[in-house]
């Protein structure tokens, strides 16, 4: 992941406020209008903050993208230590959900979807985003192998692929399934949960189904974890 800091010129020295300010703005516009919307202007403005102080932090909107990036990954990502594999891989997994279903995730989607047509952005979001997931999982490798629960860490090929499911994943299901339905998600489907209707109540088969595909990517990724960090016989 890039650590390059902001570096501010001479003069007055920046506020974190104004920082923090402006990377709230930036989501809430990629939120609300998407990339294509995503100016440094309209950004300085839902900030009420002046272009000149957000080009002082940031050289382009590719840069800023790579900020909100950056915040996300950093704020959700880092820090997970439950005591046991499962457990980490477990709360990884949550952290990342939790990623996607608050205000970030929208504009996190947003930034990955454009990637593939800029490619400033994808090297940004590759230092900001892939490589973030990267060094978490190797982490998480690393303490398992001092537990003992791994006889050695994951090979390079292997680590890639992980990574890739796990943001690909994310990305597959914000394009191709539903968010569940919060009232099927508590089952009070009007129709279906009437008995005056001759129905038996209806199950809750979107917060079930997330239910199983998340427990499902757990056991894939736990599988290729422990096959993968296995010690290799002596010869």
């Amino acid at each position: 992941m890039t650590t390059k800091p902001d570096t501010a010129p001479p003069g007055r020295p920046k506020d974190p406020r104004v920082d923090a300010a402006l990377i709230e703005a930036a989501i809430e516009v990629l939120n609300e209008a998407g990339w294509a919307a995503f100016t440094t202007t309209a950004v300085a403005r839902r900030a009420g903050a002046s272009t000149a102080s957000l080009y002082r932090r940031w050289p382009s909107k590719q840069a800023l993208a790579g900020a909100v990036a950056r915040h996300i990954a950093l704020d959700e990502l880092s820090g997970i230590d439950t005591g046991s594999l499962e457990g980490d891989v477990r709360e990884l997994l949550a952290r990342k959900r939790r990623i996607l279903e608050a205000a970030t995730g929208p504009a996190l989607l947003s930034l990955m979807g454009q990637a593939a047509h800029d490619p400033e952005l994808r090297q940004i979001l590759h230092d900001d985003v892939y490589l973030a997931v990267r060094e978490q999982l190797e982490a998480l490798v690393a303490q398992a192998v001092r537990r003992g629960e791994l006889g050695q860490a994951v090979g390079a090929a292997e680590m890639d692929v992980l990574v890739l499911v796990v943001i690909g994943t994310a990305l597959a299901r914000s394009a191709f399934l539903a968010p569940p339905d919060p009232d099927k998600a508590s089952g009070t489907d009007a129709v279906d949960s009437d008995p005056d209707h001759g129905h038996d109540p209806a199950p809750a088969p979107d917060h079930g189904h997330d239910h199983d595909l998340a427990e499902t990517e757990l056991r894939l990724l736990l599988s290729v974890l422990t096959r993968a960090g296995a010690s290799t016989p002596a010869a």
